[in-house]
């Protein structure tokens, strides 16, 4: 659980970076690319600078992991652009919602994984406390763009988590979890690299210490989220002997990440909750339950 737990606070953690990142005018496209520098990085000092394991991959393999690199990039570009247009409030529900689709691809490639009516109703209490958790009265400001754009993010965010889903249960054990995060983290950081020249604003920032500040610590929690999420999938428990489901991991994260969020929030930057968001959070903590047991 150990691992579950750095993966929930690290994630919990790129949101507020983000977040700080916004209070002192740190351009976010900026910030994205020195964490994809800081998190190539870290996998690439953890794997001791051994990329031999990456050598021995199938070309198809390979090229799994550079689409994975590019939707990495694609997806954050367009949560920030569906926070603009859409708002906060409607994309972070879109992006936590997106769960169900690695829930339901775990359970469809992992033999270990399966569906019973405990565990559905933990799944479908969980959905409905991320509602719940991070509802805020919010109007769309952009028309159709406020409408398709978290639709996207929804299929996106799903995509990516179910891709590292995919990895973990096939190839990525746990001698090559930090050079494929490094690899993955490289491919995404050089896309973006690749189009920072017609981003003016965003190259400009670049100058700023605070940016070079923010950005390394994003890369390395933003490293974390995903480093630790592998090795909470890849863990076997010593009592059972068993792996903890995906299906599972992925619904108790989720919940975690926006509990520890909401909290981080009231504490740091004063957001307080209404009381639909603490009901939601006192149903987070049921469904976590029932999931944990299920």
């Amino acid at each position: 659980m150990i691992y579950l737990l750095l993966c929930i606070l690290s994630s919990a953690a790129v949101l507020v970076t983000f977040k700080f990142a916004e209070r002192f005018k740190v351009n976010s496209f900026s910030a994205i690319l020195i964490n994809y520098i800081t998190a190539c990085l870290a996998g690439f000092f953890l794997a001791n600078g051994d990329v031999k394991p990456l050598l021995s991959l199938n070309i198809g393999t390979l090229i799994f992991m550079l689409i994975l690199g590019v939707m990495f990039i694609s997806v954050f570009r367009l949560i920030a652009l569906s926070t603009q247009r859409a708002g906060v409030a409607v994309t972070s529900v879109a992006a936590k919602m997106s769960v169900i689709l690695p829930i339901l691809f775990s359970v469809w490639i992992d033999a270990n994984d399966s569906l019973n009516t405990i565990k559905i109703i933990g799944i479908i209490l969980a959905l409905v406390s991320v509602l719940l958790t991070t509802y805020k009265k919010e109007k769309l400001t952009h028309g159709r763009a406020g409408l398709y754009l978290p639709l996207i993010i929804f299929i996106g965010i799903g995509i990516i988590d179910s891709s590292v889903k995919y990895a973990q249960t096939t190839f990525v054990t746990n001698e090559l979890n930090p050079i494929f995060n490094s690899a993955v983290f490289a491919i995404a950081g050089t896309i973006g690299f690749a189009i920072l020249p017609f981003n003016k604003p965003a190259a400009n920032n670049l100058k700023h210490i605070k940016t070079w500040i923010l950005g390394v610590i994003l890369g390395l929690v933003n490293f974390g989220s995903m480093y630790f999420m592998i090795a909470a999938l890849n863990h076997t428990d010593i009592l059972t002997g068993k792996q903890m489901q995906g299906s599972i991991l992925f619904g108790i994260n989720n919940i975690g990440v926006v509990v520890a969020s909401v909290f981080i929030g009231l504490m740091l930057f004063k957001e307080r909750p209404t009381r639909t968001n603490w009901a939601g959070i006192l149903l987070s903590v049921i469904s976590i339950i029932i999931l944990a047991y299920s």
